[in-house]
């Protein structure tokens, strides 16, 4: 098998396997008037550039869904602290509350 089939049968299982990448190739190509007759001029090194370029892209966009999750998780943490730390807080004023009227 060619180097030029593995680039073909790689990108058509990108396709199948991501519409938001197919989307966004799509668009591109079309931003430039890149049509189906013009596409076969297209040549396997830049072929195979565009196919880096969407992985590299999937990879970042994983990258930052990830970081996102690990911000909302420590977010949320923080949150359920200080939700702690105000009960807590309550607590203690209501205690403070109770001594300052039994003194009365």
């Amino acid at each position: 098998m060619s180097d030029n089939d593995k680039v073909n049968e790689e990108l058509k299982s990108l396709v199948k396997s991501d519409p938001m990448s197919k989307l966004l190739v799509s668009n591109i190509f079309k931003k430039h008037g890149v049509t189906k007759d013009k596409m076969n001029e297209i040549s396997d090194d830049e072929k195979e550039n565009i196919l880096n370029l969407i992985k590299d892209i999937q990879e970042k966009a994983k990258a930052f869904a990830n970081s996102e999750k690990k911000t909302n998780t420590v977010t949320e943490n923080n949150h359920q602290r200080t939700q702690k730390q105000n009960t807590r807080r309550e607590q203690l004023l209501d205690q403070l509350k109770k001594r300052r009227q039994s003194k009365k």
